[in-house]
């Protein structure tokens, strides 16, 4: 019993101190883009709340949980876009959580022709804890599941600031951007007796919007939407590449997520998952699903894939009705 409560206790101290974190992605990522850079809050002339379910590998005991809400809006007084970001995370069945409360703000610099440069940062508070008596430990092994342990199991967490900051460069059919978060490795250990810093997360993202026009017959068909996103934080690095059938009020899209290059032990692609979106949306709201399906080793039939709703609001400004020229955002809804 006691080696059974030392492995518990060394796997433990493992998990807390020296595991290798990773911030969880989002497939619709451009439906709630200040999630990825605080540089797109107040990036549109409405006023706009969003939010994003994620259920990642869903058919997996203890799946990865997900729930983010962010409200953003834009005062042209100011040049200034100002957002509010809001998250929740679970995983695992030991109930291991984080929380995030996060200011926004953002400054528009106008260059003309349509072009805006957005310089952003963002602080926040977090939280990091896991529920101990929801775990399972050696002496339960032994004396069945159902049993008590004996074992002290204080529930316990860490408390932390947390920094990001970010640029945007948005035309009326382009945008370009990047985003570091984490700036001031915040200490996300749980064990008091070491120190665990979180590795900043870099990202670099973009696209165009081509509309599909018959010249010809005069006559509109939507838009074409090419966009990527990459990502790299500690060891870890992912590239997501997506193009969107956009029309109105229907949304098509394929996201490929992986390194397309050389990235394997055999010098082959590192493909993650294939990801398929619809969304339907009308001038004020906006819903959209994604399914991911799992093309790495761990397979789609043991992960169930991850599944991923938004819902977005968005409503016009006193602001807006001012005779100004419109502000372009040339990103996909979904």
């Amino acid at each position: 019993m006691k080696a059974f409560n030392i492995i518990g206790l060394l796997t433990f101290t493992l998990l807390t101190s020296q595991g290798l974190a990773q911030d969880l992605r989002f497939t619709q990522s451009n439906a709630i883009p200040t999630i990825v850079n605080p540089a797109f809050a107040g990036s549109s002339d409405d006023a706009r709340v969003s939010s994003v379910y994620r259920n990642q590998w869903a058919s997996m005991p203890g799946s990865y949980v997900a729930m983010h809400v962010a409200h953003d809006w834009y005062n042209r007084n100011l040049n200034s876009g100002f957002g509010i970001l809001f998250s929740n995370e679970e995983a695992g069945a030991g109930g291991l959580k984080t929380t995030r409360i996060a200011g926004q703000y953002a400054y528009e610099v106008p260059l003309g022709n349509g072009w805006r440069l957005r310089p952003a940062l963002q602080a926040g508070l977090a939280s990091r804890s896991i529920q101990m008596q929801d775990l399972t430990f050696g002496d339960q092994l032994i004396r069945g599941p159902q049993v008590s342990s004996i074992e002290d199991r204080p529930s316990v967490a860490q408390h932390y600031f947390d920094f990001a900051a970010g640029m945007l460069l948005t035309g009326q059919f382009t945008w370009l951007g990047f985003s570091f978060d984490h700036l001031n490795n915040p200490n996300e250990s749980l064990n008091p007796m070491f120190i665990d810093p979180m590795d900043v997360k870099a990202s670099v993202h973009g696209g165009f919007r081509m509309p599909l026009v018959d010249h010809m017959h005069k006559k509109y068909h939507g838009d074409l939407v090419v966009a990527f996103n990459y990502m790299a934080q500690g060891p870890f690095n992912q590239m997501d590449l997506g193009v969107y059938y956009d029309t109105k009020p229907l949304s098509f899209g394929l996201w490929y997520q992986g390194l397309p290059f050389g990235h394997t032990i055999e010098g082959g692609a590192d493909v993650d998952a294939v990801s398929v979106i619809l969304g339907y949306g009308q001038e004020n709201w906006k819903v959209g699903y994604s399914y991911d399906m799992t093309l790495s080793t761990l397979g789609l039939a043991t992960t169930g894939g991850s599944h991923e709703i938004v819902l977005s609001y968005n409503w016009r400004t006193q602001q807006r009705s001012r005779p100004k020229s419109p502000r372009y955002l040339p990103c996909p809804v979904f």
